[in-house]
């Protein structure tokens, strides 16, 4: 379980990097220019509805002025990571059954 969050934290950041990177662009509505990003196609030219430019501006001007809000996360984000990217110290294989792991074929004379 480990290894697919490691693996689709990695995944989910280099795709967010790569969308607000590669695809920024501007729009401008009644005089305010309006920058964002998302995968578009340069060729075809489009548009956003009223909604959309408000969740954009609430994705993008996020603020919280809340201490608790603020304390979580900085305790949140290390111990994640802590728990996240740890690796176990000592590795120990368990038996189902007392005495199984101990089995042997019994002993053979050559004669």
């Amino acid at each position: 379980m480990k290894n697919s969050i490691r693996y689709f934290l990695l995944i989910l950041f280099v795709s967010y990097a790569a969308g607000i990177t590669l695809f920024t662009h501007s729009h401008v509505i009644n005089g305010v220019t309006i920058v964002h990003s998302h995968p578009y196609n340069k060729d075809v030219p489009h548009s956003h509805s009223t909604v959309e430019l408000d969740l954009l501006h609430l994705l993008n001007h996020f603020v919280s002025t809340s201490l608790v809000v603020v304390a979580i996360t900085q305790l949140f984000i290390p111990l994640f990571s802590v728990t996240l990217f740890s690796k176990p110290i000592d590795i120990r294989y368990h038996v189902p059954y007392f005495g199984l792991a101990y089995l042997r074929a019994p002993p053979v004379l050559f004669s």
